[in-house]
């Protein structure tokens, strides 16, 4: 693996990760800010609508540039699976996040915000760090580490794992946010 176009293919994935979980991590700064009371919504939607777009062309970046280096490789072993798998959540979150800046357009300050949607942006945020973490800790592994890492046996529960207890997590807070808003 030492040829020039895996060398290109690495260095691109590594600018698209710094370009889009940068942007990542500030807009979840921002936001953690605005939950905080710390700064106001206005300001967290501007900073929105500058990191978005960064966010996606380095996470389709990366999924280019990675396509590279997978087939380069040749094979996908048990813990590439779990990176792959961190990178469709994130990019689905994505989409959820997308859905959630929607809808928080129509509230002027955070506090006319209800607890529902700042449960949700709560538990986006943390979706998103734990795929872009989880993905990013994967491939430093694998880089640095092994190369060829057969460790889960069945990669497939943990990933089942994951998506239920993040399952169960929005049930809980859905039904406990929803009830709260009913006494109100």
């Amino acid at each position: 693996m030492t040829e020039p176009i895996f060398y290109i293919a690495l260095f691109a994935h590594l600018v698209f990760l710094i370009m889009g979980f940068g942007a990542v991590i500030v807009i979840d700064s921002f936001g953690l800010l605005m939950l905080l009371g710390k700064t106001r919504l206005d300001l967290v939607k501007k900073v929105a609508d500058i990191t978005q777009r960064l966010i996606w062309i380095g996470w389709i970046g990366m999924i280019a540039s990675g396509l590279v280096l997978i087939t380069m490789k040749g094979y996908v072993d048990n813990l590439t699976k779990i990176k792959l798998f961190f990178v469709v959540l994130v990019g689905l979150n994505g989409v959820y996040l997308h859905i959630i800046k929607k809808a928080l357009g129509r509230y002027g300050s955070m506090k006319e915000i209800p607890a529902i949607w700042k449960f949700r942006i709560g538990l986006a945020s943390f979706i998103s760090q734990m795929g872009w973490w989880g993905a990013l800790f994967i491939g430093f592994v694998h880089r640095h580490i092994e190369h060829n890492i057969p460790w889960p046996a069945n990669p497939w529960i943990v990933m089942v794992g994951i998506v239920s207890g993040l399952l169960a997590l929005w049930i809980a807070g859905e039904t406990a946010f929803r009830k709260k808003n009913e006494t109100k």
